[in-house]
């Protein structure tokens, strides 16, 4: 299971993408595709993805952008007199045009995200998104219908607007594409070769340091592009009024207000497409870290190697005691007995120890610290997360039962495990050497057990089920 961290950054990302995608859809021709005989409207597809493939929240913020953007684009005075209705500035009945545009899409929002959650939980659950996913645009036309209806009688529109529509050809080939958009997403999502992406950006994102200052700069390089986006903006707006009464046709307020009030649509459209390329350009970075840190890996393992091990700590430990004075721990693990193994049953089955014994540490620690190969036979965790002392105690005795279970013949294998919590004034060889003090101990008192140094300053010493503990002495 991936880190709570790592899946709030992953849903923010996702979020960020598709309110970027909406935005981009319902301010230029991407949402609304015409093609004799059919017009296709697929604006409200982000909504759907975001119920089908992150989550309710999600949804519903899609939907109130949605409505956002349709409130906007109906503020101008060339739209047509039914499309005013969605403005507050030119229907005349303001809170009626807010519920219309922005609630009735928070509404759908809403409601695609409760299907989304009960469809995930039924079997065949592609069918079943299918099935929502066709129904999406009804669902929306019926939601705006009965709205304008409500609040706009004399408009003449009707729940049978909806009921009618959704017959039309129009709006089956729009349902097939809307349902089979979602399900190739939701394959994606579920596929191996999403997941094995997000592993490798989650390691990639952990590597990855990024500063105060670096986000500083990422803040000024943000609001300088969009500085400077709105002074072409205005800019080009200003000199086609002047190119226009240059060539005898002078605006009036209406039509220059109508300009500035496409000039924002472009800019906002060119700032969604902008932030795709940032999101872009983040992961691909990301990318590279994930390739950097693997050309470090262990080949016999699948670890990394002792010195990207120790490099990548180092960047860790940096980033970490920003704010905090002690979180995680530094963890050293020995194969018992290991050159014996090696004596007596040769080096092929050695291997393989290593292997199963680097599997079990990724399996245990993998998806919340970092793991290294530093030695022959001993392996290294950097624990950089909050863990109380009684929680990375069970995780230990865990790991030494699944150890267990690596067997050699007629013997079972066995770890011992030194642990020293993380402090903001040591560095990671300081940290490297208590461990492995630690390490020693629990194999001077008879191996298949771990030493736990814990914040403040009491030592567990456990051999299975039995808890020993003691101040340090020294």
């Amino acid at each position: 299971m991936a880190s709570k961290s790592y899946e709030r950054n992953t849903r923010l990302y996702l979020l960020g993408i598709l309110t970027a995608v909406e935005l981009l859809m319902s301010f230029s021709f991407l949402g609304y595709l015409h093609v004799e005989p059919i017009s296709i409207t697929i604006a409200y597809i982000p909504v759907l993805l975001a119920g089908a493939l992150v989550g309710l929240p999600e949804a519903v913020i899609l939907g109130t952008v949605f409505g956002l953007a349709s409130m906007w684009k109906a503020g101008a005075s060339y739209v047509m007199p039914t499309d005013q209705l969605f403005s507050p500035f030119m229907s005349g009945r303001p809170m009626e045009s807010v519920l219309l545009s922005v609630g009735a899409r928070m509404l759908f929002g809403l409601l695609t995200g409760l299907l989304y959650l009960a469809a995930k939980r039924l079997p065949y659950t592609g069918a079943w998104l299918c099935v929502v996913s066709f129904f999406g645009k009804f669902l929306h036309s019926l939601l705006v219908y009965s709205a304008m209806g409500l609040f706009f009688p004399e408009a003449g529109y009707s729940v049978r607007n909806a009921l009618d529509s959704f017959v039309s050809l129009n709006d089956v080939v729009t349902n097939l594409v809307t349902a089979g958009i979602v399900f190739l997403f939701w394959k994606l999502e579920k596929s191996r070769f999403w997941q094995e992406y997000r592993i490798r950006m989650e390691k990639a994102q952990k590597l990855q340091i990024e500063g105060h200052y670096h986000r500083l700069s990422m803040a000024a390089i943000l609001l300088l592009t969009v500085g400077l986006t709105l002074a072409i903006a205005v800019y080009f707006v200003h000199r086609m009024d002047y190119a226009l009464e240059a060539g005898g046709v002078v605006l009036s307020d209406t039509n220059y207000s109508d300009l500035v009030h496409l000039q924002i649509q472009f800019v906002i459209g060119a700032l969604s497409m902008m932030a795709l390329v940032i999101v872009f350009l983040i992961f691909n970075r990301r990318n590279s870290v994930y390739m950097y840190y693997e050309a470090k890996i262990d080949a016999l393992t699948g670890l990394t190697t002792r010195k990207a091990f120790f490099e990548a700590c180092t960047k860790v430990l940096q980033n970490s005691r920003t704010g905090r004075e002690e979180c995680g721990y530094f963890i050293m693990v020995d194969v018992d007995r290991f050159k014996e193994i090696n004596d007596q049953y040769g080096h092929p089955e050695g291997d393989r120890i290593l292997r199963e014994a680097a599997s079990a540490l990724q399996e245990t620690f993998g998806r919340e610290g970092l793991v290294g190969r530093v030695g022959g036979d001993e392996f290294a965790v950097l624990l950089d997360m909050s863990v109380s002392r009684e929680r990375l105690e069970a995780i230990f005795s865990l790991f030494l039962k699944r150890i267990h279970k690596i067997e050699i013949e007629d013997s079972q294998i066995s770890c011992s495990i030194g642990a020293v919590p993380l402090h903001a004034d040591k560095p990671v060889d300081a940290l490297y050497r208590e461990a492995d003090r630690m390490l020693y101990s629990a194999k001077r008192q008879g191996r298949d057990r771990f030493v736990l140094l814990d914040h403040s300053g009491e030592m567990a010493i456990i051999e299975g089920e039995h808890v020993q503990r003691e101040k340090l002495k020294g």
